[in-house]
């Protein structure tokens, strides 16, 4: 059958751009879990590195989007996020219609593809957990595009170099991408044949050089200006930041009287991503995907269930932001399930199919007003005031990431204030952190063991204790 729905991945991207283009961030924000955004934006700035592992995928993205010639460098990432959301569904969406087109033999599939693909994809992007992060400087929308791009090279029997090197670069974005393993070996089977162990074996070693060269020379050509998170002098240093060493304690750090509830937590917020109605549709296709095509049902779900695991058991208020990528493997079960619903809807209404399009629809009006942060200026006013309120030589001693990131972006990012030194008190336990601080305030007894307001005050500076909004 010609294919006549190629403007549906467009159709998708332009939609979803006008989306996000109305209710993006104006810069630096708090909201949508974006305490992290700070960190991000200041180090894609001085050209230093953020915190751990890196995010060397981010950074060298970012560098890009950051010459921009308009909005503050925070909004920049935040359009930066958006455009990676938006194509993100949109591959989501010409997977759909690729899937459709090519493996689904039912005859009740004779119809025209371009509204069950569209419908995926926008469903997708306006979920609200993807949405939050198309409109924040964060890394999970660029995670989210190299899930979607592994997923579309797999189900299109694409090269071993592009699939080994997609998902290593992508590991770059986050190392959670890893959990597309499953998905990437059946491809690697799918495609291979009889060769399926060489062609495995060819797209982890492309894989590897592609983290390789990620998280080796891209991260390494920054070492040079001082960054809060480690020196990457040595090969010791360079893997205690490459291997998240600080934050290996909250991996399956949730205590175990916790998880019924985060389990109900992450069974309700899957709910309400596609509405419950797209929920069902979705279990609908994957039931359909399974009977059509039991391997790719099978690995998408062994995926799926690794980055919910991670989730669930990551010990942070926010680590259901995890599960953004495994959103993306979610679409095509939609999307199998909606071409299911149109189909059924056609036998009845000569444009039933299109009656589908009222799911995105519904979506868009139900969570718009609590995604919408295009007036959201708190995180960047909070840091002005502080910074306009602070004596001359401070030291403001912050205990929080979402207020020490705030000021490092007006700070460092932004040149506001240089005469003020900014403090985290949980990193001075780190050595690295203390021995970038002492430099900044030229003390150099660093192992006396003293707390970050005593090296203050032996340095002649008035410490500001800097605890919240008030």
């Amino acid at each position: 059958m010609r294919d006549r729905n190629k403007g549906a991945e467009f159709a998708c991207i332009g939609v979803l751009l006008a989306m996000y283009g109305g209710s993006l961030a104006p810069t630096l924000t708090w909201a949508h879990y974006g305490a992290d955004g700070g960190d991000l934006v200041t180090a894609v700035v001085r050209g230093s590195i953020p915190h751990p592992p890196g995010f060397p995928t981010y950074l060298v993205l970012g560098d890009l989007f950051v010459r921009l010639p308009w909005g503050d460098p925070a909004w920049r990432l935040n359009l930066m996020s958006a455009v990676l959301a938006a194509g993100a569904a949109g591959l989501a969406a010409a997977t759909v219609r690729f899937h459709l087109r090519s493996r689904i033999h039912d005859s009740r599939f004779a119809i025209d593809h371009w509204p069950s693909a569209i419908c995926a994809g926008l469903s997708l992007g306006l979920a609200p957990l993807f949405w939050s992060q198309a409109l924040i400087a964060e890394v999970y929308a660029l995670a989210a595009f190299f899930t979607a791009l592994v997923g579309s090279i797999v189900l299109r029997r694409g090269p071993a170099w592009a699939l080994g090197l997609a998902w290593g670069v992508g590991l770059g974005a986050h190392p959670t991408l890893l959990f597309l393993a499953p998905l990437v070996a059946w491809g690697a089977w799918e495609s291979g044949g009889k060769g399926y162990l060489r062609r495995l074996a060819e797209v982890c070693a492309l894989a590897l050089l592609g983290w390789g060269i990620m998280y080796g020379p891209v991260l390494l050509a920054r070492r040079g200006v001082p960054s809060p998170w480690g020196s990457m002098h040595t090969p010791g240093a360079w893997w205690t930041l490459v291997s998240g060493r600080l934050y290996r304690p909250y991996i399956f750090g949730l205590p175990l009287v916790a998880w019924p509830q985060r389990l109900l937590a992450w069974a309700a917020l899957l709910a309400r991503q596609f509405t419950p109605f797209g929920a069902l549709l979705a279990g609908l296709g994957w039931i359909h995907l399974w009977r059509e095509r039991n391997g790719l049902a099978t690995v998408s779900l062994l995926s799926f269930g690794a980055f919910s695991l991670y989730a669930i058991g990551y010990n942070t208020s926010d680590s259901m932001v995890y599960l953004v990528p495994a959103l993306v493997l979610a679409a095509l079960w939609l999307g199998v399930g909606l071409a299911l619903m149109a189909a059924w809807l056609k036998e009845r209404l000569r444009w039933g199919a299109w009656a589908i399009l009222l799911l995105p629809l519904l979506q868009a009006m139900l969570f718009w007003g609590e995604m919408d942060l295009s007036g959201q200026r708190t995180a960047v006013e909070w840091a002005d005031r502080v910074l306009d309120e602070a004596p001359p030589q401070a030291v403001l001693l912050t205990a929080q990431d979402a207020h020490t990131f705030s000021l490092w972006y007006v700070h460092d990012a932004l040149g506001k204030r240089p005469d003020v030194v900014i403090v985290d008190q949980d990193l001075w336990a780190q050595r690295p952190y203390r021995e970038m601080v002492a430099k900044v305030l030229r003390f150099e007894d660093i192992e006396s063991g003293l707390a970050p307001e005593d090296v203050a005050h032996r340095t002649g500076r008035i410490v500001v204790y800097v605890n919240g909004l008030d």
